[in-house]
């Protein structure tokens, strides 16, 4: 389990959202700095938040729907400390950065998916910040590569362990592009600016439990990210993207699952890793359907 730390000074009885504890919440991102509306502050809490809190989507695979209300969400994040999908923590975070002065949108993203395409709805979640006059992206809940901490929206490059993003402009949207080792670029997702509520988004979850073509819920996705990149894990195939490479593994057994695994989870419970190992296994016997490209 990851280890407590101090929460800030006269956090302790401060709450937010639906009288959520903040120092609860602070403890599990393992923040102790003070809280305050500032471009340093947003940076830390969206580094130990994506460094701490995995991309993870076994209660669907499991056939249990996901909870999107706050203080169910919170259960499962904080208190129990598991991970989640962009679904879930997404909105969280979006609310305890707003009750901490920042200006917060939460906004519908499209991914583009790897064989080229855009994914077939906009069935992603982003935070557009306000923080020290600028707008900023936030993603803290994604299975690929992308940003790995937040991302000033007016078009400057960033690099983050080795990847170059900014955020550009095509058919009518904005787009977070990634720079390819040629020089190209290559988008992300691209993102709308209307603020969502959560009966704007809880289709989403219909979709993916339900639909044919979900992604979520025939093979065990999850992800994390560490510091020079991200471990990712998509069925038999393991990826270490750090300092700007990527590396594939292919996992044929079920103990190379479990190590992989154990890396994407590491500092949770154990009962965590068990858990997905059984899944994955599970889910490689009764493979429906090739996996679509993701992000």
């Amino acid at each position: 389990m990851t280890s407590p730390l101090t929460a800030p000074s006269g956090t302790s009885r401060r709450t937010f959202g639906a009288g959520l504890p903040t120092d609860a919440y602070l403890r599990r991102l393992g923040h102790d700095q003070p809280l305050e509306p500032s471009v340093d502050c947003l940076r830390s809490l969206v580094r130990a938040h994506l460094r701490v809190v995995p991309y993870e989507m076994l209660d669907a695979l499991d056939g249990r729907r996901p909870a999107l209300d706050l203080p169910g969400v919170f259960d499962k994040v904080v208190l129990r400390q598991e991970g989640g999908t962009c679904l879930e923590t997404t909105p969280l975070l979006g609310r305890f950065l707003r009750d901490a002065g920042f200006g917060v949108r939460l906004v519908a993203a499209q991914a583009w998916r790897v064989n080229g395409q855009w994914a077939p709805r906009w069935d992603h979640l982003l935070l557009l910040v306000e923080a020290e006059g600028a707008e900023w992206v936030v993603d803290v809940s994604f299975l690929m590569l992308t940003i790995l901490e937040p991302l000033r929206a007016d078009g400057g490059e960033h690099t983050q362990s080795g990847w170059t993003y900014r955020v550009d402009t095509a058919d009518g949207h904005r787009v977070v592009v990634r720079r390819t080792p040629d020089g190209g670029w290559v988008p992300v997702y691209r993102f709308t600016s209307r603020p969502l509520e959560l009966a704007d988004y809880e289709w989403i979850v219909d979709y993916h439990m339900e639909a044919a073509d979900s992604p979520l819920t025939g093979s065990l996705l999850c992800s994390r990210v560490v510091p020079d990149g991200k471990l990712i894990l998509m069925r038999e195939n393991f990826v270490r993207a750090e300092h700007g490479r990527e590396h594939v593994e292919y996992l044929a057994t079920a103990a190379e699952a479990e190590k992989a695994i154990s890396a994407v989870f590491y500092g949770h419970e154990e009962q965590l890793v068990e858990r997905a190992v059984r899944l994955w296994e599970s889910t490689r016997k009764n493979r429906r359907a090739p996996l679509p490209g993701i992000g």
